[in-house]
């Protein structure tokens, strides 16, 4: 029996985006987080500069992927499901890097 097998998996995924309206009336992009850890799930909403405040302090301590870009060369900004499908395979290639 190896240490590998005694390790529990983990699975995260971004599988939506949710907008909240704050008191002062703005909108903002929230995207739901959710964490597969011991067959119980958990979920957490954040915002973009969240992942990259974690970003930033990761790369500090361990080897990151490149933080996707907000921006498209050809647009002012990425569709929004464009951004949670690259934030999602961000978090995914940096769980496979650091195994």
């Amino acid at each position: 029996m190896g240490i590998q097998e005694d390790i529990p998996t983990i699975e995260v995924s971004i599988p939506s985006m949710e907008k909240e309206e704050d008191e002062s009336g703005k909108t903002r992009k929230l995207f739901r987080v959710e964490v597969l850890f011991n067959q119980r799930k958990h979920f957490v909403l954040r915002k973009t500069r969240e992942f990259q405040t974690l970003h930033r302090k990761l790369r500090k301590l361990i080897q990151t992927p490149d933080f996707p870009s907000k921006r498209n060369p050809h647009l002012r900004t990425k569709p929004l499901e464009q951004r949670r499908q690259e934030l999602e395979d961000y978090i995914q290639v940096k769980k496979i890097i650091n195994k």
